[in-house]
């Protein structure tokens, strides 16, 4: 009987040495579930900071491409004003040929005065308006110089004469005044 206490008592020992290496490989996976979710809460920490800055930069995206939005409105809208505005300048461009002759015929006759006079009103309602050059500095701006004159009447650069009238419409040269410019003697 000896011999099976023996054999009973390795038993039991390695009965005990199973059981403390179960014991010990249960703590083991008690620990690492606890460790995991710590693990799990920094990585979620991790992934919701990317979500976060991911988040930001789309809306920093949209803002941008909602400020472009505005701005390519509000750059369609002027350029249809501004094409609204000169739509008719080349009509008128054509017409001042005509407004020159009426302006010349109007000097010797009361009729195509009243012609030239009409056709001046109504070219105005539309913003046409002429450049007055006799007597100012010259601008080159406005004015386009032909010739200079010898003056003792009049300062250096200022107009001496105009020899055709120039316009703007709408406050943009569309043609400009021909003139002479005064030279001191």
């Amino acid at each position: 009987m000896r011999w099976g206490l023996q054999s009973f008592f390795r038993l039991g020992v390695s009965s005990m040495a199973l059981a403390e290496q179960a014991v010990s490989q249960d703590a083991e996976k008690v620990l690492e579930e606890k460790a995991e979710p710590e693990e799990d809460l920094a990585d979620l920490a991790r992934r919701l900071e990317e979500a976060q800055d991911l988040a930001e930069e789309r809306y920093g995206q949209l803002m941008r491409c909602r400020a472009e939005l505005d701005n390519v409105m509000k750059r369609a809208a002027r350029e249809k004003e501004e094409y609204a505005r000169y739509a008719s300048q080349e009509l008128i461009q054509k017409l001042l040929p005509i407004l020159d002759s009426l302006e010349q015929a109007a000097r010797h006759d009361q009729g195509a005065s009243v012609l030239y006079h009409q056709l001046l009103g109504i070219l105005q309602g539309v913003g046409l308006a002429s450049i007055e050059a006799l007597g100012k500095r010259f601008d080159p701006y406005v004015h386009e110089a032909l010739f200079k004159v010898e003056s003792r009447d009049l300062e250096e650069d200022v107009v001496a004469e105009d020899i055709q009238k120039g316009y703007l419409l709408h406050s943009k040269v569309i043609r400009h005044s021909k003139v002479a410019v005064a030279k001191k003697v």
